[in-house]
């Protein structure tokens, strides 16, 4: 790490590692152009599914932030494209389970086969060390971004307000 890096504080790390991740975006974006078959909300809502299923609608549109109308009108035209399959949950007549289907788990595949192909490229530009610390600190990162969230404040609770 340069004496540079260590200095560096926390908003300018953040900075870096914002610059380094719009440019993953970018790639990502760059292979759905490619692969053009999906605009990003749908390709968005199907590697949710992908990721996080088998999912019901409510649960699929608040993991997305959107309301389970959108998100049904999304999983309608998946479903017509057969990249997702809507079929009865197991524990209930009433819900509907939503998963990915080969055709969907095939066309995911495709896109990151060209995303692949583009971080190997960027990849190979770097020296073999710096390689290996950067997947190392990437899943140190993936964890840390996925985990259980932070505990809360150990400060001791605000006394209760007392109303006459």
């Amino acid at each position: 790490m340069s004496s540079h890096t260590a200095d560096a504080g926390p908003d300018h790390l953040t900075w870096q590692v914002e610059d380094a991740s719009l440019a993953l975006v970018e790639m990502t974006l760059n292979a759905i152009a490619r692969h053009g078959e999906l605009s990003v909300t749908r390709l968005r809502v199907l590697l949710a599914v992908d990721r996080h299923g088998p999912l019901n609608l409510s649960a699929l549109a608040a993991h997305l932030a959107m309301s389970v109308s959108a998100a049904g009108r999304l999983v309608a035209r998946l479903d017509e494209a057969g990249l997702l399959a809507r079929v009865p949950a197991p524990h209930s007549r009433r819900e509907v389970s939503i998963d990915t289907t080969d055709a969907g788990r095939r066309h995911l595949r495709r896109l990151r086969d060209i995303r692949r192909r583009h971080l190997a490229a960027a990849l190979e530009r770097m020296p073999a060390s710096a390689r290996r610390d950067l997947a190392d600190r990437l899943r140190d990162l993936t964890l840390a971004a996925t985990g259980p969230p932070p505990a809360p404040d150990t400060a001791p609770p605000d006394p209760p307000l007392h109303v006459r």
